[in-house]
């Protein structure tokens, strides 16, 4: 199960399609960030990773920063 985080300025991807892949991809992998690969050396890959904990970054899409416009 993921831990949704809320974070000032950022929300959940308004697109069902696009947090359900996410979603799916995250199960799969045991909650390890479908955006890094095995081969990385990131330590941290647990979803919400750290990069987006700690340098507003999130690869994958499944958070968007608030100010973002919906399609």
């Amino acid at each position: 199960m993921v831990t949704i985080m809320r974070k000032p300025g950022w929300k959940l991807n308004p697109s069902d399609k696009v947090v359900n892949a996410v979603l799916k991809r995250l199960e799969m992998n045991q909650g390890l960030c479908p955006c890094h690969t095995q081969g990385e050396k990131v330590s941290d890959r647990l979803c919400p990773c750290a990069e987006y904990r700690t340098k507003d970054i999130c690869h994958c899409t499944l958070y968007v920063p608030e100010d973002e416009s919906e399609d």
